[in-house]
């Protein structure tokens, strides 16, 4: 595990203890700190490089999504009905020129590619797992092995896109510098990752302190960082996009009655204030 002592996206270093669960093997990460600075949750201390590498290689998709035909078709439903259409509005100034060259980093089992393919993109991958880009080769899609940077691949592209990655990643200035220099000029790079805030986290934060108890680790344990739409519009501006734009959104609960009415009720808050589950951001790359 590795010490951080400084916030990755600002620099700052008044790091205060945020979150706290049992360690457990099974899980990378077990703490997070909250950069006082920009409000950045970081996990503390980080899992090493090697140890990320390893995982979402060798470990990450046959362990937490090992049902991969069932994930494709989940998250392509999923992808056409809140996805799609929130990122194509974000971009809709200046979409990424038609018939192009499209990418998307860390495609998992490829659920977003016959999307983009549909609207009539040409379209590529990249993964690091290589469960994941086996799956997605036998489906026919132009997917490498590797990261961002080291994957084998042919910029630029009219879109660069990453999809819950970037909570994933140890350095995300340098990931997205590295999605823009793969992007050409005028063209799009967009991001989709949780919220760093939501009403259903803030009222579980609540009452662990009511209790007197540290809150547990926000979101996934897997994750490195989580973000607000300040951090992803300020990393895209400072990797050279001239125009960024951020949108919150939730998906509608699918289950229980009685758990429709309790999600739905924080998903009402969450609207009203302006949060949701997750986050994209689409920034015009400076032609």
């Amino acid at each position: 595990m590795v010490e951080v002592t400084t916030c990755p996206v600002c620099g700052g270093a008044d790091l205060a203890p945020c979150t706290a669960s049992a360690p457990e093997a099974r899980f990378l990460h077990h703490a997070q700190v909250r950069c006082r600075t920009c409000d950045l949750l970081i996990a503390q201390p980080r899992a090493t490089s090697g140890d990320l590498e390893r995982y979402y290689r060798d470990h990450y998709y046959g362990e937490q999504w090992p049902d991969a035909e069932g994930a494709f078709h989940a998250n392509a439903s999923l992808y056409e009905q809140y996805e799609w259409p929130l990122l194509s509005e974000l971009w809709s100034s200046w979409p990424p020129h038609a018939g192009g060259r499209v990418l998307e980093v860390g495609c998992g089992y490829g659920a977003m590619l016959p999307l983009l393919a549909r609207a009539g993109y040409r379209v590529a991958g990249c993964d690091p797992s290589a469960d994941a880009v086996r799956f997605c080769r036998a489906k026919g899609f132009d997917v490498v092995q590797g990261g961002i940077p080291g994957a084998p691949l042919a910029p630029p592209y009219v879109l660069t896109l990453s999809q819950h990655v970037i909570e994933h990643v140890e350095d995300p200035r340098g990931f997205v510098t590295a999605l823009t220099g793969l992007t050409a000029p005028g063209g799009v790079v967009a991001l989709v990752t949780e919220d760093a805030w939501n009403s259903q986290w803030a009222f579980a934060r609540a009452g662990a302190k009511v209790a007197g108890r540290t809150p547990g680790y926000h979101t996934s344990r897997d994750h490195t960082c989580v973000f607000s739409a300040s951090h992803l519009d300020r990393l895209l501006r400072e990797a050279g996009c001239d125009d960024v734009r951020t949108r919150t959104f939730s998906y509608v609960p699918a289950e229980s009655l009685h758990w429709k009415a309790y999600k739905g009720t924080f998903r009402t808050l969450d609207r009203l204030t302006g949060h949701g589950d997750f986050l994209m951001a689409a920034g015009r790359v400076r032609p």
